[in-house]
Parts: structure tokens; C-alpha cells; sequence
């Protein structure tokens, strides 16, 4: 043990009587702010960075105390924290089965799904695509087939009024002009219609038209068309700019419809026609615009939608991403692009294994889904800033002595483990008196 040395501990002086009284204390004024105002800052700045793709994190931090139950409920820390995190996470994506009872599934790509089981009556069910916050599919049960928007986050449903005949696929996508899409839960949509007939059976062309329904008018626009011969294909859209993109005879074309202007004109692009089967899949480029991905020889080709020099617009190749030398992926296994993340670098890659995200930029590679057939998948990006206790419904497991899972309808992921003090009955009354996070 070292010795008091006066070298190493000097020795105070002793105190004068007129210095026997300790200084008077600062007060909160001088400081110019609060001591509670600036624990509740740090708090704020703290819980701005939980993760967005883990709403586990709010849940659980919102059990902590009635303050930070207050602060994660305050729109305004909520607004904050959406626009610190700047773009909708991924939570997960929609992949349809085809089995006797055709149904689509919610895979999560988080450690606990946010969702509930979808409960429809028993009604086959075929999702479509997901945007902004809101998943539109199919159904079709004893009255027919009918078009249902779901936004996962609140629970609501609501049919989509369809156009007369027969339409192949639909888009939605907000309807306010000038969103950041941030938090697009309640606001108007519209959906985007595909669809063709023949006006002569005996005639090998087919007229393709677009129509547009805004839950703004409650109506639907007058359809535009084009004369083309190809097939559409089952998977999601994209949005790029002020177009959507939809993917014709596997890959090889491209129909744009643009979302602005006068026309609101469709048109059709070839894709590059290099790759394998199946051909490639639309997406956004590195700066926002049309992209296109294609797998050949186990690499991913990665193509930009550019104007040249002399104002010819054409695709330009990219980066070359070799997929056998990705990490965790199998190099023996083979690999088809099902999907991508809108506006994002994450591409949905099925192998032999399972499925895959891969992160464009950094390389960085996730198993989120086990093996099976996936043709394609819809992404879903949201943030999942609800989580009202008022809203919560409970579905008690005793799991063993103390501890209690709670399942969440609505507002939490399922899976959250909490310790019980009393009577669970008396929940509703306080809930942060009788829960103890683990």
C-alpha cells in the first residue's frame, strides 16, 4: 500500500473561521436549465437511438418508468425520433404460399414480429405489394374476390373499391403531394390498377390499361392504355422518382407508368438481356432513380437508368457483386434475387439455405428466412413508434414460477418476458406498479 505522503496527498489548510460555511450552491436559474429538464434531454437523446428495426426496444423502454412511457408517447419525441432515424426501417417481408389454402405469411426480420396473425374468416389471401406503411392483397372468399389495404401498425383494414373486369396486379402508394413518408399511417392513398383484355379474341395483341383510385375522391380515374404483347408479371412494383415500374415476361421489359404530368403516359423499357433464369428484378439506384439487378454465373450485375450525353437515356452498368464470396453464404448453393427493399441497398437473395439480405454498401450479409419457395417477396418498411399501454391486449402464459410472456394484439412485439409483484388483474389499474422488466 503506498503511504500518505504529502507529496501524494497533500494536506488542506485548515479552514479559517470565516470560511467555515461551505460557498452557497449554484441555483438551477444561474445554469440556465432544470436539473430534472436535463435528465429528461439526456433521456430523449438516448432513446432517439434504439434501433428503429428492433420495436422491441421501445416496447421494453416504455415499461421502464411512467416518465419514459410519457416521453415515448409524446408525438413530438416520436416525430423527432423518426426524423433522426430518417427512413422507414425494415421489419420484415410478406411472402405468399402456394399451397391447396393460398395464403401470404409475415416473416420478421426483427427478433420479435410487431404483427399479430392476420384474421380474415377463413378467406385465401394473396399480398400484392407493401408501401408507405400499408399492405395491399387479395382476397377471395364467398364474396368473391375483393381488394383489402392493411396498415400492420394501427390494425385497420379497409376495402379498395375496384375497377369493372378483370385487373392483373395493384400498387399503392401515399396520396399526400410532398410526404417524407415518415409516418403515412391514416393519411389518403391510392392504388394503382394494371389490367389488359383483347379486342378480338383471334387477335394475338392485348391492350394493357392503368387506372387510378384516390381515397381522397373516392374515385377512379379514367383509364390510359397501350397495345403491347407480354405478360405481366406476379411481382411487387417499384417506385423510382415519379414513376412506377412494373416487371413484364420474366424481366425482360420493364412498364413504366408515370405518376405526373398531363398523360400520366405508359411506356415500356427493355431490361438488359444478359442473365439467367429467372432474369433479374426492378430496382432503385445508388441516386434514387431506375435500377435493374440480374444474377449471372453466381454474381449480381447491378444496372443504373441513365440519360447520356446526347440526351439518350440507356442502362449503365455498374457494380459486380460476386455472391460466392459473400460471408455465410453457402458457396455451393444457388441463388435468385426475389426482392428489394424501395429506396434502400438491401436485396433479398433465396438459396439452397434459406433467404438472405444483403446490404449492397457494406457488404454485410443476414440469414432472415428459413429455406422453401420464394418467388417473390414484398418487403415492409415502417416505423413502429405505437406503444400504448391503454391498447395493449393480454394473453397471460405462465411459464414458470414468476415470470409471465405477455402477447401483444396491437401496440408490442410478441415475447416480451416481465416479472409479476402482484395480482396481474390489476393491470389496467398501474401497470408499472406490478411489471418489473427483465
Amino acid at each position: 500500500l503506498l503511504s500518505r505522503s504529502p507529496s501524494l496527498f497533500p494536506q488542506s489548510p485548515p479552514r479559517s473561521p470565516r470560511l467555515a460555511s461551505p460557498p452557497p450552491r449554484s441555483t438551477a436559474h444561474e445554469h440556465g436549465m432544470a436539473l430534472p429538464q436535463l435528465i429528461d434531454d439526456a433521456v430523449a437523446e438516448i432513446l432517439l437511438r434504439l434501433p428503429p428495426d428492433e420495436p422491441a426496444c421501445l416496447v421494453r423502454a416504455s415499461l421502464v418508468c411512467k416518465p419514459w412511457r410519457r416521453l415515448l408517447s409524446d408525438p413530438a419525441f416520436l416525430r423527432r425520433y423518426r426524423e433522426f432515424n430518417r427512413a422507414p426501417p425494415l421489419l420484415g417481408f410478406l411472402r405468399n404460399i402456394y399451397d391447396e389454402d393460398p395464403h401470404f405469411r409475415f416473416v420478421p426480420t426483427s427478433a420479435a414480429s410487431p404483427f399479430p396473425a392476420l384474421v380474415l374468416d377463413g378467406r385465401y389471401r394473396w399480398a400484392l405489394e407493401c408501401r408507405h406503411g400499408r399492405v395491399l392483397f387479395n382476397t377471395f372468399g364467398r364474396r368473391g374476390q375483393e381488394l383489402v389495404l392493411w396498415d400492420p401498425v394501427t390494425g385497420d383494414q379497409q376495402s379498395v373499391p375496384r375497377p369493372a373486369g378483370i385487373y392483373n396486379t395493384a400498387a399503392v402508394l401515399c396520396g399526400t403531394d410532398g410526404c417524407n413518408h415518415l409516418d403515412c399511417h391514416g393519411g389518403p392513398f391510392r392504388v394503382v390498377f394494371v389490367g389488359n383484355y383483347k379486342e378480338d379474341e383471334d387477335d394475338d395483341e392485348i391492350i394493357w390499361w392503368v387506372r387510378v383510385y384516390s381515397s381522397e375522391t373516392g374515385a377512379l380515374s379514367t383509364p390510359i392504355s397501350i397495345q403491347l404483347n407480354c405478360y405481366l408479371e406476379a411481382r411487387p412494383s417499384v417506385l423510382s422518382g415519379d414513376a412506377l415500374y412494373f416487371s413484364l415476361d420474366q424481366g425482360k421489359r420493364i412498364l413504366k407508368y408515370d405518376l405526373v404530368g398531363r398523360g400520366h403516359d405508359l411506356s415500356v423499357i427493355d431490361a438488359p438481356d444478359v442473365y439467367e433464369q429467372p432474369e433479374g428484378i426492378i430496382v432503385t439506384s445508388e441516386d434514387g432513380g431506375l435500377g435493374f439487378i440480374g444474377v449471372k454465373d453466381d454474381s449480381m450485375y447491378l444496372w443504373s437508368w441513365q440519360v447520356g450525353p446526347d440526351g439518350v437515356s440507356g442502362w449503365v452498368q455498374g457494380r459486380i457483386v460476386n455472391l460466392k464470396t459473400l460471408p455465410t453464404l453457402d458457396s455451393s448453393a444457388s441463388f435468385h434475387v426475389i426482392g428489394f427493399a424501395e429506396g434502400t441497398d438491401t436485396v433479398f437473395i433465396s438459396t439452397d439455405v434459406g433467404v438472405f439480405t444483403i446490404m449492397l454498401n457494406s457488404g454485410k450479409v443476414r440469414k432472415v428466412g428459413e429455406r422453401g419457395y420464394y418467388f417473390a417477396i414484398a418487403p415492409y418498411m415502417s416505423f413502429y413508434t405505437s406503444v400504448g399501454i391503454e391498447d395493449i391486449r393480454l394473453i397471460v402464459q405462465l411459464q414458470y414460477s414468476g415470470v409471465f410472456i405477455l402477447r401483444y394484439w396491437r401496440n408490442a412485439p410478441q415475447g416480451i418476458v416481465l416479472h409479476y409483484s402482484r395480482s396481474i388483474d390489476t393491470f389496467a389499474e398501474d401497470p408499472y406498479k406490478i411489471l418489473k422488466l427483465t
